[in-house]
């Protein structure tokens, strides 16, 4: 529909040849997160795992809740992952992080292979390291709705992260 030889595009630019055509910022963003790094793919496919191993068995959902009510976590239950509702990595990501120590011991009494993981300081920085930037991303997506948002402050909001991330980008290295 929006192809750039016979769609969309391609009808509005034949009517106004200055249209700029552009993807939408979460359009974008989804794109981009399907292009990230080998190593942050695995754990975040990982985590995903973990997530469903617990999440998708009523069973298993159950025991969890009670370990985490047992062990005094803050939270009772892990989030569930969907594909299609992309946004919801940084909560689930973040949910995760915060349960681990209960995770691993849910794991590792299941005698499940990605208990190895939540042992893991080099995979638990990675997966710290995704859920906060999930997190800024959710931030940002959510500034970026609503009836007051409009062009000029979607503008503002967008560079004021590009220029966070170079910053972020500057303190990594």
């Amino acid at each position: 529909m929006t192809g750039r030889h016979s769609g969309l595009v391609r009808q509005v630019q034949a009517v106004a040849p200055a249209a700029v055509w552009k993807h939408c910022i979460f359009h974008r963003q989804a794109l981009a997160t399907k292009r990230m790094p080998q190593e942050l793919r695995a754990v975040l496919d990982e985590a995903v795992k973990i997530v469903n191993i617990i999440k998708s068995r009523a069973l298993n959902a159950r025991l969890f809740s009670i370990l985490c009510n047992e062990m005094g976590a803050n939270f009772q239950q892990l989030l569930m992952h969907s594909e299609v509702r992309w946004l919801s990595r940084g909560k689930v990501l973040t949910r995760l992080c915060n349960l681990r120590e209960e995770v691993l011991l849910f794991l590792t009494e299941i005698n499940s292979p990605l208990a190895k993981h939540l042992a893991d300081m080099n995979w638990l920085a990675m997966l710290a390291y995704l859920s906060d930037i999930f997190d800024r991303i959710n931030s940002l997506n959510t500034s970026l709705q609503g009836k007051e948002c409009h062009v000029f402050s979607a503008h503002d909001q967008v560079s004021g992260f590009r220029k966070k991330l170079d910053l972020w980008c500057a303190r990594v290295e």
